[in-house]
């Protein structure tokens, strides 16, 4: 049997219960998502990469894929470093915009990290300038410098799908780096006329106190605005301190929090084994079957 250092229990505060499930739920099959394209050579152009949706949680098995509609894929095309420092352009698939079925509500979702091209982004933590898409953005505003050039590279096609959504709704999710490209979109929908609710997990902190600041006004501006943020932190998980705050950065929503510590990082920021089941088991997030859970490390 799995044991966590010192577990403490979830508690959903104002957040829905309901919204954190439908959105683990769909994080996760994006993480499978790329699983499959690694499996099939990688390709580069997206018209070679069927994808066929599928949910390989095991806590999540009471949601099934063929009842939503998965959009085309999100690809971001950027620039990274090697062990070497020479730099290399790769072209990855990220995200999909959701839609459900029962009752056409739609989601835009976020994968974490995966690729060492990945890995190689999340820590280029130099603060870079932000280029705020709504009116009157406070002056200074800056984000971590890797995460917006993965944004930066998905941006084109993002902008393709907020102007073919029909609804004013819209729910954004992502685990890990998943959030980050999460809270980088919420301003660019709100610029698209949407109405924003935001449920992220493990997001790590994406900007300074200027973006902060520019995020929180965004509730109450127009045409479009932020309902609600809620971040998912398992507070034995290191991504959400990381970058240092020493370095001038600050996280954005409210923080909802349990404590399931497995003694080793891939295990509790895992977005499904660690994660999705403290979501569903919140009076015990400590997952005593982990090992038995069956879904490599994010």
């Amino acid at each position: 049997m799995t044991t966590c250092n010192d577990p403490k229990p979830l508690d959903f505060g104002g957040s829905d219960q309901a919204t954190f499930k439908v959105c683990t739920f769909l994080v996760n099959v994006l993480s499978n998502m790329y699983d499959q394209w690694i499996g099939v050579g990688s390709p580069i152009q997206p018209t070679y990469f069927n994808w066929v949706p599928v949910n390989a949680c095991p806590v999540t098995t009471d949601f099934k894929v063929s009842d939503y509609d998965f959009g085309s894929l999100i690809w971001s095309t950027f620039t990274y470093k090697d062990l070497q420092g020479d730099e290399k352009t790769v072209t990855e698939p990220f995200g999909s915009v959701v839609k459900s079925k029962a009752d056409g509500s739609l989601y835009l979702v976020f994968r974490g990290s995966k690729s060492f091209a990945d890995f190689r982004l999340d820590v280029e933590t130099d603060l870079v300038p932000y280029d705020a898409p709504t009116p009157l953005p406070p002056s200074g505003i800056q984000v971590e410098k890797g995460w917006y050039a993965v944004y930066n590279g998905l941006f084109e096609m993002l902008r393709v799908q907020f102007k073919e959504i029909r609804s004013q709704n819209l729910t954004i999710t992502g685990h890990s780096l998943g959030s980050a490209l999460a809270t980088l979109a919420v301003p660019d929908a709100v610029a698209n006329l949407l109405h924003v609710r935001h449920y992220n997990s493990a997001s790590p902190m994406v900007g300074n106190e200027s973006f902060h600041a520019y995020y929180e006004s965004l509730k109450v501006s127009s045409p479009g605005v932020v309902i609600e943020t809620f971040r998912l932190v398992n507070t034995a998980d290191k991504v959400p301190n990381f970058p240092k705050a020493s370095l001038g950065y600050v996280h954005v929503g409210t923080e909802v929090s349990f404590n399931a510590d497995y003694g080793e990082e891939d295990k509790t920021h895992n977005p499904c084994c660690s994660y999705a089941y403290a979501i569903y088991n919140p009076d015990k997030p400590c997952n005593p079957t982990f090992d038995d859970c069956n879904v490599p490390p994010n």
